[in-house]
């Protein structure tokens, strides 16, 4: 039998260095050129998830220029703002729910969301809870004064809003942020998610603000409780004379629906399930959610109000928010169908920039420099012309930045 030889080719600069001689040089070219076996990544893995940037993004769209494009097509189309659709993009003026309502209690709830695999990729470098806790407070900090500046802080005025909607996301978040991190025990957690609602159901149902007229129900603006504290304590750094919809006293609802994200974000994160089983444990928690909602409802006698986030409120936001993450993501990280998600992830990944862009009038400078004719001669497409302007400025931005990996992080 005739033994094969093999050829050992080195290079000029591999001879020069001396005995330092590799496994590639001798062995075989099939087998030097065999690609190294490496295990599939775990379930775990801190990556993003395309899905939460996506469905994070289609909700900037409606603040973006996505309500004024959508109130635009029905004025165009004689629909009128009387149509279901119209009636949408606005909030319930008291007790009611709609899609417009869902837009900040769904970013509080994503933020949620995206904290376990946030927290796993910082424990995976190897950072202390002490760090992490004041990464969180830093976080929380830089969001609330951001809130401020919008709120006319920096106008050296002694009237300005004390709180914010980013305010409110930043002191939200930083409690159930820590709740996650230093509450290790799931059901502690569901524990203290539970007295929270509890607390916000006893504060508004039992208890009327002390000013009222008698039989003043505690569910309208005079009389509940949280408003009555906040003209009582700073009636000058309010949203409006009398009212505040992100009062400080409303903060539990916000905590509760940012800590069910976190439950939600630990199950996406979790190897025990397959990928499409997550999918469908979310829609069956939508479906739970959106029964105790009806349950606070009935025979709690909790009506739905976004502006004092009632517990009825606080489930059907996260039954809604449950359904949409488990839509999104059974159709982009299930099935992989990716391709359309460029319309929204952009604006998702940079989320407060967008937000940021659109509050300051940066977004309304652009337009009124690029598009703001083009809409004038489009008769009564205007309105939604100038909509869909806005949400393609702020998409071509924060693609931009994208691309060069610059992304405001706080």
């Amino acid at each position: 039998m005739k033994e094969k030889k093999f050829t050992i080719r080195r290079n000029e600069q591999e001879i020069g260095a001396g005995n330092d001689c590799r496994a590639e040089d001798w062995m075989p070219k099939r087998f030097a050129e065999a690609p190294e076996h490496k295990p599939e990544k775990p379930e775990t893995s801190c990556e993003r998830l395309l899905s939460l940037d996506t469905l994070r993004g289609f909700d900037m769209f409606f603040i973006t220029g996505g309500t004024m494009l959508i109130l635009g097509v029905c004025a165009a189309l004689g629909l009128g703002d009387g149509c279901w659709l119209a009636a949408q993009m606005r909030h319930a003026e008291w007790v009611g729910f709609t899609q417009h309502d869902t837009i900040f209690p769904l970013f509080l709830f994503l933020s949620g969301v995206a904290w376990p695999f946030s927290l796993a990729a910082q424990e995976a470098k190897g950072r202390s809870k002490l760090q992490i806790c004041c990464k969180i407070a830093v976080r929380s900090l830089v969001l609330f004064l951001l809130g401020l500046s919008i709120g006319g802080i920096l106008r050296f005025s002694p009237k300005f809003r004390l709180m914010s909607v980013l305010g409110f996301i930043g002191l939200s978040w930083g409690a159930a942020a820590f709740i996650r991190l230093c509450v290790r025990w799931s059901w502690m957690r569901w524990v203290i998610a539970a007295a929270l609602l509890a607390w916000t159901y006893c504060i508004l149902h039992f208890f009327v603000a002390p000013d009222a007229a008698a039989g003043t129900l505690p569910y309208t603006c005079e009389g509940n409780l949280p408003m009555w504290c906040d003209r009582m304590l700073w009636p000058d750094h309010m949203l409006s004379k009398g009212f505040d919809p992100e009062s400080l006293f409303s903060l539990p609802g916000g905590i509760a629906i940012a800590l069910m994200g976190t439950f939600a974000g630990g199950l996406l994160r979790s190897g025990a399930l397959a990928s499409a089983r997550k999918a469908f444990v979310l829609a069956l928690a939508a479906v739970a959610s959106a029964a105790a909602a009806y349950a606070c409802v009935r025979w709690l006698g909790d009506p739905i109000i976004k502006k004092l986030w009632t517990v009825s409120f606080v489930f059907a936001s996260v039954a809604y928010s449950l359904a949409m993450l488990s839509i999104f993501y059974w159709i982009i990280d299930v099935k992989g169908w990716r391709g359309w998600t460029v319309a929204f992830s952009p604006v998702g990944k940079n989320s407060i920039l967008a937000y940021m862009l659109m509050l300051t009038g940066v977004t309304a400078a652009m337009y009124k420099f690029a598009f703001a004719g083009l809409c004038d001669n489009v008769g009564v497409w205007g309105k939604a012309v100038k909509g869909l302007s806005f949400y393609l400025l702020t998409w071509g931005v924060l693609f931009y930045l994208g691309k060069k990996r610059v992304f405001l992080k706080v």
